[in-house]
C-alpha cells in the first residue's frame, strides 16, 4: 500500500492531490527534483541559524573564537553545556576555581548582545581589576574573530564596548558606586561576587528595573559560609543542581564528593577517588571523559532561583594529587586549607575564631542565669542604632566576665534616655555612625557616662580604645580600632568570659523556621577575612553581608564600655546626710 497523506478529512495516497472537478477524481502531482542548497549559518549567529541564536556555545563553535588564546571548546567541560544556554531570570553558581566558568559567560555576554540584542553589565570587585581583566579576557575573544571585532570597532574602550546596533557591554567594578548609576541595562553578570562592595550591590541591581528582561547570573568563589553565594537568598534559595557523572565500571550515576567518594591517604599521591557503590577507582582521565555523560540533578526542588555547583573533582585539567595538596599543607597552615576549600572544592570555610557559631555561643550559656535583678556592681552598656535600638547590658564578675544583665529593643530615644536614667553607676558607649544627633545630647547630659563611639579600621594602631577628654557641654567620644574590637569579642566567647542567660536562642526579634531567635542570628552574620591592600600588606578586617547585625555591633560596644571605669558618684541625698553628720560630730 503506498503512503498516504490527510486533506479534507480524506486519506490521499502519497503523490496524489485534490482535483478540482470533485473528490473522485485524483490527479498525480508531478514534482521536479531540484538540487538541495545547505545553507551555511551565518558567522554572526544566522538569520536561520536558531539553534546558534539559542546556544552560545554553539554560536561560539561556528565563530571559531577564541578565550584565552585557545579555541573555544566543551569538550572535559561539558557541565557548561546546560548553564550556558540556561535562561532563566537569576542564576547563582558557587564554583571551584578554573572551571572555565568565566569565560563562558563571557562568550555567552558577546552571544546575548550580538544575536538577542540585550545590553549587558559585567561587574567585577573592583575597578582597578577591571581594565586588566578586559584586555586579558574581553578584548582578545573579541579579536579572534574578525566579523565581531568590526561589530564592536564603533565604541571600543576598556570600560564600555558598543555593537554597531547601539547595545552596550559596560564593565564596572563595585567600589566606585556613582558609575553603577544611569546605565540602564537587560542582563548582569556578577563576576567574584564574595568578593564585591555588599552595599553597593543593591544600587547595581536596579540598573535592570526598566527592563521586561531582567536576567542576572552570580557567580564566585565561595569564601565564609553565609555570605555571597553562600546567602541565605543565594545558593539555599537555589534547586541546588550538582553534577553527576556514571561511574565507568557499574555506570551508576554520584556526585564527586570530599566526605564520601574520596579515600584519604597518607600523602596526597596516596588519595584516591572511588565509585560509591562499587568502589571502583576513577583515574584522572576517567573523570575527564566521563563528563561527557554527565548530568546536573536538582537537590532542591522547591528552590526559587536556579543554582549550579561544581568541585575540582570534574576538572579536567587538575589531577587529584594537584588538588590534594592543599588539603595536606592546609594541616599546618590556615590560610592554604581555607584555599584548599575555597578554591579547590568551591566551598565556603573558616577557620576558628573567623565567625561566631551557635556552638560557641551555646558554651557561654548558663541555665542557672536570668536576666534582670538589681546589678551587683557598675553596669556597661553597649548600643547600636538602626531601624530600631539594640541594647545590651553586663556587670562584670570579680574575674572579669561580662555577666549579661539586660537585652533591650527599643523604638524612641527617650526609651533609651529613661533606662539610663534608672542606673546609679554606668557606662554607656553608643555607635555613633548612622544618627549623632540624639546619641550627642545623652552624651552631654550624662558627662563621662556615655560615649559616642567610631568604628575604624586603623592598620597601625596598638590600642582597641582611645577615649578623648570629657570636656563640659561637649559630647565625649571614643575612636574604636573595628578588627581589634571584633576579635576580642570572639575571643572572650570563646574563652568563656561572657555569661548567657539559660534563654539565650530565644532573645531578640523572633524568627520562624530557626532554631534560635535574633541574638543568635546577628551574632553570626560577620566573618573575619584577610586580603591585601594597596601596598601589598595582608590586612585582616570583619565583614558583613546584607542581614543585620546589630547585636554583634551592641556586644562590641558593651565590650569597649567595660575597658572604662565609672566614677563614684554620690546622690544629694546622702550627700546632705554625711553634711548633717559631720555637724553633729563638731
Amino acid at each position: 500500500m503506498p503512503p498516504v497523506f490527510f486533506r479534507f478529512g480524506i486519506l490521499f495516497p502519497s503523490g496524489y492531490e485534490y482535483h478540482p472537478k470533485g473528490i473522485g477524481y485524483l490527479t498525480r502531482r508531478v514534482v521536479k527534483s531540484k538540487p538541495v542548497k545547505k545553507r551555511k549559518p551565518s558567522s554572526t549567529g544566522g538569520f536561520s541559524s536558531v539553534r546558534a541564536l539559542a546556544r552560545p556555545d554553539e554560536w561560539a563553535l561556528g565563530m571559531g573564537l577564541k578565550v584565552d588564546g585557545k579555541p573555544f571548546s566543551l569538550e572535559g567541560r561539558e557541565y557548561i553545556r546546560q548553564v550556558i544556554r540556561d535562561t532563566s531570570p537569576e542564576i547563582v553558581i558557587p564554583k571551584a576555581a578554573q572551571t572555565a566558568f568565566t569565560v563562558s559567560f563571557l562568550t555567552r555576554t558577546l552571544h546575548w548582545i550580538t544575536q538577542r540584542k540585550w545590553h549587558h553589565l559585567y561587574l567585577l570587585p573592583l575597578k582597578t581589576g577591571a581594565i586588566p581583566f578586559v584586555q586579558a579576557r574581553i578584548d582578545p575573544i573579541i579579536d579572534s574573530n574578525e566579523i565581531l571585532r568590526s561589530n564592536f570597532a564603533s565604541v571600543d574602550n576598556r570600560l564600555h564596548k558598543q555593537s554597531k546596533e547601539n547595545i552596550n557591554l559596560y564593565i564596572r567594578g563595585t567600589n566606585i558606586v556613582n558609575e553603577l548609576q544611569e546605565i540602564p541595562v537587560d542582563v548582569e553578570v556578577w563576576d567574584e561576587r564574595d568578593r564585591m562592595v555588599e552595599e553597593n550591590l543593591e544600587e547595581a541591581r536596579h540598573r535592570m528595573d526598566g527592563s521586561h528582561i531582567k536576567r542576572l547570573t552570580i557567580l564566585s568563589t565561595p569564601t565564609a559560609p553565609g555570605h555571597g553565594v553562600d546567602a541565605e537568598d543565594g545558593w539555599w534559595a537555589s534547586d541546588q543542581h550538582l553534577w553527576e557523572i556514571p561511574c565507568p565500571g557499574c555506570g551508576r550515576f554520584q556526585v564527586l564528593t570530599f566526605e564520601d567518594s574520596l579515600k584519604l591517604g597518607d600523602a596526597a599521591d596516596e588519595c584516591v577517588l572511588e565509585c560509591l557503590f562499587c568502589k571502583r577507582q576513577f583515574q584522572d582521565h576517567e573523570r575527564r571523559t566521563q563528563n561527557a555523560h554527565g548530568r546536573w540533578v536538582p537537590q532542591n526542588l522547591t528552590g526559587k532561583i536556579r543554582g549550579y555547583h561544581i568541585s575540582q573533582f570534574n576538572s579536567p585539567t587538575q589531577p587529584l594529587v594537584s588538588i590534594m595538596k592543599g588539603w595536606y599543607t592546609g594541616q599546618r597552615d590556615a590560610r592554604k586549607l581555607k584555599s584548599f576549600f575555597n578554591q579547590s572544592l568551591g566551598r565556603p570555610y573558616t577557620a576558628a575564631g573567623d565567625q561566631f557559631t551557635p556552638q560557641i555561643l551555646d558554651k557561654c550559656v548558663s541555665p542557672a542565669h536570668s536576666l534582670g535583678g538589681i546589678p551587683d556592681g557598675p553596669v556597661y552598656i553597649g548600643v547600636d542604632v538602626g531601624t530600631h535600638i539594640h541594647v545590651k547590658a553586663s556587670t562584670l564578675t570579680r574575674f572579669g566576665t561580662r555577666r549579661t544583665w539586660a537585652m533591650k529593643i527599643m523604638r524612641e530615644w527617650h526609651e533609651l534616655d529613661q533606662f539610663l536614667s534608672g542606673l546609679m553607676s554606668f557606662i554607656c558607649v553608643i555607635d555613633a555612625h548612622p544618627e549623632k544627633r540624639a546619641a550627642r545630647d545623652l552624651s552631654i547630659k550624662y558627662p563621662g557616662k556615655v560615649w559616642l563611639g567610631f568604628e575604624m579600621d586603623r592598620p597601625q594602631t596598638q590600642e582597641m580604645a582611645v577615649w578623648n577628654p570629657v570636656k563640659y557641654g561637649e559630647a565625649t567620644k571614643c575612636i574604636i580600632d573595628r578588627t581589634m574590637a571584633f576579635d576580642q569579642v570572639i575571643k572572650d566567647y570563646m574563652d568563656g568570659k561572657v555569661i548567657l542567660p539559660g534563654n539565650a536562642r530565644w532573645l531578640g526579634e523572633e524568627l520562624v523556621n530557626k532554631d534560635y531567635n535574633g541574638f543568635y542570628f546577628h551574632m553570626l552574620q560577620m566573618v573575619r577575612v584577610e586580603r591585601e591592600d594597596a601596598q601589598g600588606r595582608i590586612r585582616a578586617f570583619w565583614q558583613k553581608n546584607k542581614n543585620p547585625d546589630h547585636w554583634h555591633h551592641a556586644d562590641m560596644f558593651e565590650l569597649i564600655a567595660t575597658m572604662r571605669r565609672p566614677t563614684l558618684e554620690v546622690s544629694r541625698e546622702i550627700s546632705e546626710l554625711f553634711g548633717r553628720t559631720s555637724l553633729v560630730a563638731s
